[in-house]
């Protein structure tokens, strides 16, 4: 009986192995190399591009946590809103200079890829001063009694909604790319799709925004950008975003 129930426990033991191993997980004795595409100079891009949609993301994200803060609407509430955002802000930024100029991107400078001399780190600085110039523009927001009132508070909900546009187009960037490294075959063409499709929707929620009946209405009612400042900044930050998502619609393919 004993020796009947040593067999069966170790025909249940050596199924359960073959079992772990079907579902694709190596044994601990055995080591396999990942292997994937974009490796080498190509996977070094995408993960800086990645780094650099983040830190922009935060930023965006810290600003929209300021403005909602700053409307007033809750006491106890809007102080923190206020303090995480500006931290948000003031770490995405440190992170976008770390990209663009710590030390892997000096290597890279040093061995080779300058703007000058390589596709794709020309790219990489093109898009990172568009980015910069969005977190510039945001820092001059204005933040006084005056641009949250009336009309402000409109421009308020209209800056908030193209910063979750250009949010939403970084994502789905991210996104492509992640699909494109072929390293989770099966998910990697899901994963492009749905970061085109946020991409485009991106720009369609950022021209509602931009160029919408709300929009009109304002410039209508002689809020234009060369009688209102706010209208001004709010076109030239407009500008500046759009420059952002059009840069990201035309990343070369990074090499393998």
């Amino acid at each position: 009986m004993l020796k009947r129930l040593s067999v069966i426990v170790f025909a249940v033991t050596l199924s359960m192995v073959f079992s772990v191993q079907g579902y694709g997980f190596d044994m601990p004795t055995k080591t396999k190399k990942m292997e994937h595409k974009g490796g080498g100079h190509g996977m070094m891009m995408h993960h800086q591009h990645m780094m650099l949609n983040h830190a922009l993301s935060m930023n965006l994200e810290g600003t929209n946590l300021v403005m909602l803060g700053s409307m007033g609407m809750a006491e106890g509430v809007d102080a923190v809103s206020i303090e995480h955002g500006k931290m948000m802000v003031k770490h995405g930024r440190t992170m976008w200079n770390d990209m663009m100029s710590g030390d892997a991107m000096m290597k890279m400078h040093s061995d080779g890829a300058a703007p000058d001399k390589d596709p794709m780190m020309k790219y990489t600085h093109k898009l990172g001063e568009a980015q910069l110039k969005v977190m510039d523009l945001l820092a001059e927001m204005g933040s006084d009694k005056e641009s949250h009132e009336g009309h402000g508070m409109v421009m308020h909900h209209q800056h908030m909604m193209l910063i979750h546009a250009l949010k939403m187009a970084l994502e789905g960037s991210n996104m492509v790319m992640t699909g494109k490294m072929g390293m989770a075959k099966g998910i990697d063409k899901a994963t492009v799709q749905h970061g085109k499709m946020m991409i485009k929707h991106a720009k369609s929620l950022f021209n509602d925004v931009m160029s919408g009946d709300a929009m009109m209405k304002m410039h209508s009612d002689g809020k234009s950008p060369s009688d209102d400042k706010h209208m001004a900044y709010t076109h030239k930050l407009g500008e500046a975003m759009m420059k952002v998502m059009n840069t990201l619609s035309m990343m070369p393919k990074h090499s393998k």
